[in-house]
């Protein structure tokens, strides 16, 4: 019995840190970005994150099914029409990274392009 009584205050202490743990966000922070994607132009067409840094896209089309590629982060996705999407990455590496529309959205289509400038990582 006396074993038993230990044991209840034990689980309880083990879950309240579990808890507490599970509260405190972990890795890099988090950067959240909303762009519209529209006949032949991302909204905005610039971006700029830290290199390190979680990136969040928010991308809504507004008239039509687009899509959206980044090579050198291995992103590449199709956006439907009217619903917002989310893109998360890291970049690892600073630089300007060209990214563009992946599905054929009509005769300007190779023309829907924005730049991702990733600045370097500061050391603390």
């Amino acid at each position: 019995m006396a074993r038993a009584c230990l044991r209840l205050p034990l689980l309880c202490l083990l879950a309240g840190v579990g808890l507490s743990a599970a509260q405190v966000p972990s890795g890099p922070p988090l950067h959240e970005i909303r762009l519209t994607a529209k006949k032949y132009e991302y909204n905005p067409r610039e971006i700029r994150v830290k290199q390190g840094e979680r990136v969040r896209l928010l991308i809504t089309p507004t008239d039509r099914k687009h899509g959206f590629e980044l090579k050198e982060f291995g992103v590449k996705t199709e956006l439907p029409e009217g619903k917002e999407t989310a893109i998360e990455f890291t970049p690892d590496r600073p630089g300007e990274f060209e990214f563009k529309c992946s599905v054929y959205c009509g005769w300007r289509h190779r023309s829907m392009k924005g730049k991702l400038i990733v600045e370097p990582a500061t050391s603390n």
